[in-house]
């Protein structure tokens, strides 16, 4: 899984791109943004967060090759909809569990970013891969 996991964090992020847009036409069309919230946090968290998940790991394959990566896979595409389920009920019923379990799950998925990201970066090899520069990526 780990040597797709680029191209499944952008597939990931794609769904949540299509989800994010169609609940803000939805809400533009309807005239009620009281989802405001979720659609931005679909969008940021969802598309953005992951998409650049995805092109880091393309970017810096030795990432994706380290077991951290599998960890870090499954908390953010686990964490991200736990609390975007999470969320409005944390905002309408005052009911925050899943928004505070999924964020933490999130948050954590970012600190195993982070963690592969700075052994990478200050590691042995700094730059983007050769692979990349070559255009056999």
């Amino acid at each position: 899984m780990t040597n797709k996991i680029d191209l499944i964090f952008i597939s990931c992020a794609l769904i949540y791109a299509t989800l994010g847009v169609g609940l803000g036409i939805g809400m533009g069309v309807a005239q009620n943004f009281a989802y405001a919230h979720l659609h931005a946090h679909i969008n940021l968290l969802g598309w953005a967060t992951m998409a650049l998940y995805g092109i880091v790991h393309r970017c810096w394959p030795e990432l994706r090759r380290s077991k951290l990566a599998t960890v870090q896979f499954w908390l953010a595409t686990l964490g991200t909809p736990v609390f975007l389920i999470g969320l409005p009920f944390a905002q309408f019923r005052d009911q925050p569990l899943g928004a505070i379990l999924g964020s933490l799950m999130i948050f954590a998925g970012v600190l195993c970013f982070l963690a592969l990201f700075a052994r990478s970066a200050f590691g042995r090899t700094a730059a983007p891969s050769v692979e990349l520069a070559a255009g056999r990526v």
